[in-house]
């Protein structure tokens, strides 16, 4: 799981204003309440992480609250993979 939360707070970084320091204090927050992104860049994280690693989502974990959280999306990827 650690290469996976790696590969998404590196995501993070690179797409949102947000630094490092910032993202590891909110990884349990709901990163769209955080501002960190908008429902557009949100396809664009999905689209990204189906190309990584090769998974599809279903709509219960898209209904997921944990979902919308950095360490939720990690622990997702992870059990789709």
């Amino acid at each position: 799981m650690e290469k996976t939360l790696e590969w998404i707070m590196d995501w993070f970084e690179s797409n949102t204003e947000a630094d490092r320091n910032e993202l590891e204090s909110n990884i349990d927050s709901n990163y769209f309440e955080k501002g960190y992104i908008d429902s557009f860049e949100f396809i664009n994280l999905i689209g990204d992480i189906e190309d990584t690693f090769g998974v599809q989502f279903s709509n219960d974990q898209f209904e997921d609250r944990t979902f919308s959280t950095i360490s939720g999306l990690a622990r997702i990827i992870e059990a789709v993979k």
